[in-house]
């Protein structure tokens, strides 16, 4: 009886952890692209006044 509940506590433990470590990697894919659109965005940004300014 405790021998079949060991592996059962052991699957639910790696699938929360695999559900964790998938949010965090969405998170984390997330806000690295958020980020290089900013970068991108102020680069653009950047661009354009100088063009404006000549």
């Amino acid at each position: 009886m405790a021998f079949d509940l060991i592996p059962f506590i052991l699957n639910l433990v790696v699938i929360l952890i695999s559900i964790a470590g998938g949010a965090l990697l969405i998170g984390t894919l997330y806000r690295g692209y958020t980020l290089l659109g900013i970068i991108l965005a102020e680069k653009n940004n950047k661009n354009n006044n100088t063009e404006k300014k000549t």
